[in-house]
């Protein structure tokens, strides 16, 4: 599984799904697969028309829904406040 202790993501993303795939639907850019997969560690390159289809379908796996957030929070951070 990926090492997900050595990124920030807040402990409580996966027990209220529903309302991170929200935040994820709100700040994520058009163009996120080839991001989210980059980021993804070795040994979980998942398709992109995967990546894709958890976050449409709102798929339950914890490690792309943490890497989806993680791009998310990072255009969500550099939005005008």
């Amino acid at each position: 599984m990926a090492n997900l202790e050595k990124i920030e993501i807040p402990i409580d993303i996966h027990s209220n799904i529903e309302k991170t795939f929200d935040f994820i639907d709100d700040n994520i850019p058009k163009n996120y697969s080839s991001e989210v997969r980059s980021l993804l560690p070795d040994d979980k390159k998942y398709a992109l028309d995967y990546i894709r289809k958890v976050k449409t379908n709102r798929v339950n796996n914890a490690v792309i829904i943490s890497y989806l957030y993680i791009v998310a929070k990072k255009y969500f951070d550099l939005k005008p406040q």
